[in-house]
């Protein structure tokens, strides 16, 4: 039985809310808990051997490192380019940790905890688990360009994290490294399995491994930047302002006067980032990016014009598919609901049922989409239970 966290799970006894209000962005947070199988049924042994087997062929996603020296891939793997095993498991004996990354694409549950976390904050995630030896240290002192959250599933790790020394984000951009020497003296934590520890982006850590081995999870949240967002904006308009498709002219480099000629049109391009309805664009950007990381129920619990699909009727309760990521968008001949790779259009007549569909969580009665007929509401409920997004009870 797959066991599904979320993010308030992980959190708790501190509520999201208050995660979010205090904690998020600025400092870092430890969540004791005293429960060794707190983390049970997401990330354990087993899935560490599941995932190896899986990426032998593509060894892409494993790393293999002792504090300042990271493994060439050649020394763990076949000449062919697929994983030797052996000596992944040789090299762990002597001292060094295992990454394996983007482990959310193998491990249902931490794919589901990671989709939940995306939908609950509009972030993009990734989940790395690191296997590290008794007594040793992966990485030197470091920081990440994104916030994390620590999740000790198995041994314990002590923690050092260095206050008052985060990096900011321009350092971050130039991949400066930490310069260990200059350090101040760290807060020292020790996260015992069943224990959480968030950290804000730009926070000096480092961590070993005590008496036993250790394994803990690192979902990475990775916050889009301002920078992006009008990156986004400025593209969007691109498709249908000719200014910011101008060329440079010629000379633009080695002719200051050529280059002052472009003064006002960069004003202008300025200006119109200032437009409500581009920034608004470059949202919907966003949003886009995210929806399409969502991912369904398995397509086909309900094949159309089958025997099961009259069942469906204005009494059959349904529920919206969990964690999933959906938004409404305003179509030129009507509505749509887009989720996952999914677009389900409609007439604009539409919009207050999809609306509701989209922001609607608990479980509801197919009569109860607002503003259509009994037949257009099952026939709607029914598209949206075969392309997985609804679920029956």
């Amino acid at each position: 039985m797959t066991v599904e966290f979320t993010l308030a799970q992980l959190l708790q006894p501190l509520t999201v809310e208050t995660f979010l209000r205090k904690v998020w962005g600025v400092t870092h947070y430890h969540v004791e808990r005293g429960r060794e199988d707190y983390f049970d049924g997401l990330f354990g042994p087993a899935a560490v051997e599941d995932v190896l087997e899986i990426i032998r062929p593509e060894p892409s996603t494993v790393v293999v490192v002792r504090e300042d020296d990271r493994r060439s891939p050649d020394s763990y793997r076949f000449s062919d380019g697929s994983v030797d095993l052996v000596r992944i498991r040789n090299d762990f004996a002597d001292g060094y940790t295992i990454v394996l990354n983007g482990v959310e694409r193998y491990v249902p549950a931490v794919a589901s905890l990671a989709h939940g976390i995306e939908v609950e904050l509009n972030f993009e995630t990734q989940v790395n688990a690191y296997i590290t030896p008794p007594g040793s240290r992966g990485f030197l002192p470091h920081y990440d360009d994104h916030d994390v959250l620590i999740l000790q599933v198995r041994g314990s790790k002590t923690w050092h994290v260095h206050d008052d020394t985060d990096v900011p984000p321009h350092r971050m951009r130039r991949q400066e490294e930490v310069n260990a020497s200059g350090l101040p003296a760290p807060a020292v934590l020790r996260l015992n399995a069943g224990d959480a520890l968030y950290l804000p982006r730009g926070r000096v850590h480092a961590a070993t491994a005590n008496a036993e081995p250790s394994i803990h999870l690192t979902v990475g949240i990775h916050a889009p930047t301002v920078l992006r967002l009008l990156t986004e904006a400025l593209d969007a308009l691109s498709y249908r302002d000719d200014r910011l498709l101008t060329q440079l002219p010629p000379r633009h480099l080695d002719d200051v006067r050529v280059r002052a000629s472009l003064d006002g049109l960069l004003r202008d391009v300025v200006r119109a980032v200032e437009d409500p309805a581009v920034m608004s664009e470059g949202f919907g950007a966003l949003g886009d990016a995210l929806v399409r990381r969502g991912r369904c129920r398995p397509v086909g619990q309900l094949v159309p014009n089958s025997v099961e699909a009259p069942r469906i009727d204005g009494r059959t309760r349904v529920v919206k598919y969990q964690p999933l990521y959906s938004r409404v968008l305003m179509m030129a001949d009507g509505v749509a609901l887009q989720f996952a790779q999914s677009l389900v259009s409609a007439d604009a007549d539409h919009r207050a049922a999809m609306l509701f569909l989209s922001g609607n969580t608990e479980p509801f009665e197919v009569r109860d989409l607002p503003e259509l007929s009994e037949a257009r509401q099952v026939e709607l409920a029914r598209t949206l239970v075969v392309d997985g997004f609804l679920v029956r009870l």
